[in-house]
């Protein structure tokens, strides 16, 4: 009796234990065929070369590989190849090598986010008051507000990313695009949050980082999930719908709930 391997035969990308069919390369997995229905005679096709392990979705980022490419460098080619080749990025980004590493990404990059805020928000506020003498004490009070959002808006963030990403997967899961599981989900969702980096730009860098991040995050976690446009598209769409039938009801039982008063009491 035949048994499932854990890595494929024809690529060695990394397989779950209810995967019948590789998907990352197709290959048919031994063990998986009916009992007694014996699988048809495919016709012999030339031998493709062996795919490389990032076109499989095998290869840890620079960021996970920290102490062979030194920090500021694994931050810089990560942050340069998902922003600015996410296909490629995003379709070599391995679904099951663990949270740590890209929480630790996304949580970085949005303590940048944050700083630059406050810091443009700091330098609008002295333009706008035109005192010299007012920007220490907005330069202190942009100072406290940050060591305030570090410590609790940080670990707010973090639950609240847990929280967004266990809803999209659940979405993607109902849609038949989430066979991959919540790891990669995570992983992808983290990994796209490079965009928060635009922050560092006055002005327009805040829009730009929130349009890009929109479609950065939709290639990642279609490529890193391996599904469709159509089936992705479903995907994020779902939460959205779910949040205004939600807003809806609320909506609905409020105006209920103002009415029976009314009622209640009348004029």
């Amino acid at each position: 009796m035949s048994v499932k391997p854990s890595n494929c035969p024809g690529c060695g990308a990394p397989l779950l234990a209810s995967d019948d069919i590789c998907p990352f390369c197709g290959e048919v997995l031994a063990g998986t065929a009916a009992p007694g229905r014996a699988r048809r005679p495919e016709p012999p096709v030339p031998e493709p070369p062996a795919p490389t392990a990032e076109a499989v979705g095998t290869e840890p980022p620079p960021w996970e590989a920290k102490r062979a490419y030194g920090f500021w460098n694994a931050l810089w080619l990560t942050w340069r190849d998902s922003v600015f080749r996410p296909v490629q990025f995003f379709r070599g980004l391995s679904p099951r090598t663990g949270l740590g590493p890209a929480l630790g990404y996304a949580v970085l990059l949005a303590v940048v986010a944050l700083v630059f805020n406050l810091y443009w928000a700091l330098i609008e506020g002295t333009l706008a008051t035109g005192q010299d003498e007012g920007a220490l004490a907005l330069g202190l009070g942009s100072f406290v507000m940050l060591i305030v959002w570090l410590v609790f808006v940080i670990p707010l963030y973090v639950g609240l990313l847990f929280a967004l990403v266990a809803l999209l997967h659940v979405s993607f899961v109902i849609v038949g695009a989430g066979r991959r599981g919540f790891e990669a989900t995570f992983r992808a969702v983290a990994y796209a949050s490079g965009p928060a980096a635009f922050a560092i730009f006055p002005f327009f860098g805040p829009l730009l980082g929130t349009v890009w991040g929109t479609v950065l995050l939709f290639i990642a976690v279609r490529e890193v999930q391996r599904t469709s446009n159509g089936r992705a598209a479903v995907g994020f769409t779902l939460p959205l719908i779910a949040l205004l039938a939600l807003f809806f009801l609320l909506a609905l039982l409020l105006s209920l709930l103002m009415a029976v008063a009314d009622i209640s009491h009348p004029a």
